[in-house]
């Protein structure tokens, strides 16, 4: 049985990216207890043990400070606390996909044998897919977003999705060269950032987390921009007053 692993084979268990676990190293939210002769860092089962209330709160959707503080308090309290909130999170989950399971195997057997569907079966389906999607964001963050989008022109959309791209790409750029976020020039890019996620999001800082959220669950989708962890606190950073 193995009693250390390296940073690598770690970050491949948890499901994160060694820059993840690196900057969570950086922050001091999670720090390896052994590291080698050479510098390298070693984590142990006890490590692993420290990192699960971290992933857990991470799911339910606190921010990395947020996670700070909370882990702060009396230790076996936050466990019993932390994960009694993500077994409540999980039958939620469970409860809405079971639902939407249903409704579909309804579905699907009625379009087998060609049958109509009556109106409240259509309405009990989109229904539990609503449920499913209000797992991230509630109805009126919904309703919000399709109206900023319906008010907004379609080549103004475009023009701001080319400049946040381009955004990303400098600000990116900076980090990779050791830039500090707290630079001019990266806290000008970052502020720009900002400024266009606003614009989106109705400066709503509740709906800016729950989108963080499901970035989160869902890494590489299409509207994250190749925005990862470290990125985003690299943006985060310049952004502080």
């Amino acid at each position: 049985m193995k009693e250390s692993w390296k940073i690598g084979e770690l970050a491949e268990l948890a499901g994160l990216t060694v820059r993840t676990l690196r900057h969570y190293d950086q922050i001091g939210l999670f720090s390896p207890s052994r590291h080698t002769e050479t510098g390298h860092r070693q984590y142990t089962k006890e490590d692993m043990e420290r990192l699960q209330p971290i992933l857990s709160l991470k799911q339910l959707g606190l921010s990395l400070k947020e996670i700070q503080v909370t882990l702060s308090h009396d230790r076996k309290d936050s466990a019993v606390s932390i994960i009694q909130a993500q077994i409540d999170q999980v039958r939620r989950e469970i409860s809405r996909s079971q639902r939407l399971l249903e409704e579909l195997e309804t579905a699907l057997l009625a379009a087998r044998h060609h049958q109509a569907r009556t109106v409240e079966d259509i309405l009990n389906l989109l229904e539990a897919f609503k449920l499913n999607q209000n797992k991230y964001f509630s109805e009126q963050q919904m309703a919000g977003m399709r109206k900023t989008f319906e008010k907004t022109d379609e080549q103004q959309v475009a023009r701001l999705e080319e400049e946040f791209k381009s955004l990303i790409g400098q600000i990116r750029k900076e980090k990779m060269k050791g830039t500090s976020p707290s630079s001019p020039e990266v806290r000008k890019f970052a502020q720009r950032w900002n400024d266009i996620v606003d614009t989106f999001s109705g400066k709503d800082p509740e709906l800016r987390k729950q989108a963080e959220q499901f970035h989160y669950d869902h890494p590489g989708n299409e509207l994250q921009y190749e925005i990862d962890e470290d990125l985003y606190a690299y943006i985060y950073q310049a952004l502080q007053p």
